[in-house]
């Protein structure tokens, strides 16, 4: 049988990550997870409030978004620079999940 993954297990993986939350009213927000409930409501730190283009447009520090307000939650994807490639680091290459990650690093999923 097929593991299939439910909506809360994607936020817990996303825990601790760099997520983009749309609310109602057009608003998106990116910041790190830092932690939700059943309601969805959310508490981001590191918040930047985006403009319709992804530049940021207000940057907010910690938030708690209220769960009825949510329209979606993205999981972010780190860029290079972010992730330290370029910067002489070695990192082990590996397929599957998790192979490879150095501590702070989001798993790939």
């Amino acid at each position: 049988m097929v593991d299939k993954f439910k909506p809360l297990d994607i936020l817990n993986k996303s825990l601790k990550s760099s997520v983009i939350v749309k609310i109602r009213g057009d608003r998106e927000f990116r910041g790190v997870l830092d932690g939700y409930d059943l309601h969805l409501n959310l508490v981001l730190s590191g918040v930047e409030e985006l403009n319709k283009d992804l530049s940021v447009k207000n940057t907010l520090g910690e938030i708690l978004v209220r769960g009825d307000n949510v329209v979606y939650i993205s999981p972010t994807v780190q860029r290079a620079a972010e992730k330290g490639e370029g910067t002489g680091k070695s990192k082990a290459k590996g397929k599957g999940k998790g192979i490879g990650k150095e501590s702070g690093e989001k798993e790939t999923w």
